[in-house]
């Protein structure tokens, strides 16, 4: 029997701000695009306003425009989904299980990656929350804010309404939480049972909200997926002005005339941007979130605010992450193990010999050519953003590193999101990563270990072996590869001699 059917009869439910219809499927009552917030460009958010009658949510809701456009990954890697574009894009998604009882389900919050500046909730087909919801008995949250210009251009030298502009992108998580907060059980959610989840972008926006206290209220766990990205406020500021003064200028503006700047259409905005990235070259990462007395720091320079330092975490990372290496699967059936060894060895120069050693005891049943694609920019600041949390001793941090190797290119580690679609049991919709057997054993795990996380803060389940949290003292790691072990500070060093000795990491998306 086909579990996935629809239900001609749509749910509607009531919020604080008017009635809204749904569809049912799947047994999940499914809401898109409900308003949490709107804002004045540049502005913090408001709640949205009220209305009457009925209003229907059948749609995917608006997303952030996008300033620089997004080549989709090859088919087999997962399909992109067209959205669109508006500034008004404050909305969220909502996948809450049909139940016949009273009890509230825990609630999981889903962030979207693409830095600061791009993606949204539903940018890939696989970003779907029904699986999970129907599978887990939780109601799925996902949410579209500000991004890019819109989100974080710092223009607080200007105008005191512009004092928060750097953040507003941020801010409107804020804002989606305590829509949440205040909505959630019309849908059958737990608003004292919630775990905000993100990757990449998603992950760090994770971080900012431990770091902002407004938001402290309306959530009690995180998950932080390949979004720890080191120490990010040093000069953050300083740089964050000038492009500032720099857009400004290029749109022909002044202090006294700044207000203009609200009504510039998006693309001359968006271009403005771009001139004055060719001018300054600071590339999309120019739009983050600056340290002030509203959004207190990144983790690793500010340290967990007393609000939320107690709060369970839970950390991940993939061994393949942005890979420095391409090899087609030609080239590599073409290499016999000693060229491979050759390969590996020259990556590292002089160090070759030691940090191969290092790869051998960390990953003994991998290929040493796996050596090449291994992570250390993403993987390093995780473990120290890990322990600085640990420092709490409340034995609430855990800590994953995926080293699993997909079917793909002659096999590869696990890369930068391959863990998501397997969390929401979306493995399908991945064509390269809905492998026979271990696709469906990595789907278990790991859409179990969230679950279970998100139910009481604890990760361990029924498909992995004892979890034991990172503490100050003991640095454990849930490494999940063909056959999963915790290990303790397996890899350390290896990471360490890799962002040393390999090649140097470079990130640039032309805006």
């Amino acid at each position: 029997m086909n579990p996935y059917t629809f239900e001609p009869v749509k749910p509607v439910v009531t919020t604080k701000f008017g009635k809204v219809r749904g569809v049912t499927y799947g047994g999940c009552n499914i809401f898109m695009g409900l308003p949490y917030a709107k804002a004045r460009r540049f502005e913090m958010p408001e709640e949205p306003d009220s209305w009457s009658g009925v209003r229907d949510c059948f749609r995917h809701g608006p997303i952030a425009p996008q300033i620089n456009k997004v080549v989709p990954f090859p088919i087999y890697r997962g399909l992109h989904l067209l959205q669109r574009e508006d500034e008004n894009c404050q909305n969220l998604n909502i996948w809450a299980p049909v139940t016949k009882n009273d009890r509230k389900m825990p609630v999981f919050v889903w962030i979207h990656g693409g830095g600061y500046f791009a993606g949204n909730a539903l940018e890939e087909y696989s970003f779907e929350g029904l699986r999970l919801a129907g599978y887990g008995g939780i109601v799925f949250v996902s949410i579209n804010h500000r991004l890019n210009v819109l989100g974080h251009l710092n223009l607080d030298e200007y105008s005191g309404r512009f004092a928060h502009s750097a953040n507003v992108g941020i801010a409107d998580l804020v804002l989606a939480l305590k829509w949440i907060h205040e909505n959630i059980a019309a849908f059958g959610g737990d608003p004292e049972n919630v775990t905000i989840c993100g990757h990449s972008g998603g992950g760090g926006k994770v971080a900012c909200l431990y770091n902002i206290e407004e938001a402290a209220p309306y959530f009690q766990r995180g998950i932080c997926l390949s979004g720890a990205m080191g120490d990010r406020d040093e000069g953050a500021r300083e740089k964050s002005h000038i492009f500032a003064d720099q857009v400004v200028a290029e749109l022909g503006l002044t202090k006294e005339t700044i207000d203009q700047i609200q009504k510039v259409p998006y693309d001359l905005l968006a271009e403005a941007c771009r001139r004055a990235d060719r001018k300054l070259h600071f590339g999309p990462m120019i739009f983050s979130p600056v340290q002030d007395d509203f959004f207190r720091g990144n983790l690793l320079s500010a340290g967990f605010m007393p609000w939320s330092a107690d709060k369970p975490m839970l950390f991940g990372s993939t061994l393949g992450e942005f890979p420095l290496v391409d090899l087609t699967v030609d080239q590599k059936d073409a290499m016999s193990q000693d060229d491979r060894l050759a390969f590996v060895k020259k990556r590292f120069g002089e160090h070759g010999d030691e940090i191969i050693g290092l790869f051998r005891n960390a990953y003994p049943d991998h290929d040493i050519l796996d050596l090449a694609y291994t992570d250390s920019r993403v993987r390093i600041p995780t473990a120290e953003t890990a322990l600085l949390h640990a420092k709490n001793g409340r034995d609430n941090t855990y800590v994953y590193n995926v080293a699993y190797d997909a079917p793909e290119d002659g096999w590869v580690p696990l890369w930068h999101g391959g863990d998501v679609c397997y969390i929401f049991r979306n493995q399908d919709r991945v064509y390269v990563l809905n492998e026979a057997v271990y696709g469906n054993m990595m789907e278990d795990v790991f859409s179990n270990l969230v679950l279970s996380f998100v139910r009481t803060g604890d990760p361990n389940n029924r498909f992995l072996p004892e979890w034991k949290p990172m503490t100050a003292e003991h640095h454990y790691t849930m490494v999940i590869d063909r056959t999963p072990a915790c290990r303790e500070a397996y890899d350390e060093k290896l990471v360490q001699e890799i962002r040393t000795y390999g090649p140097a990491f470079t990130f640039h998306i032309d805006l």
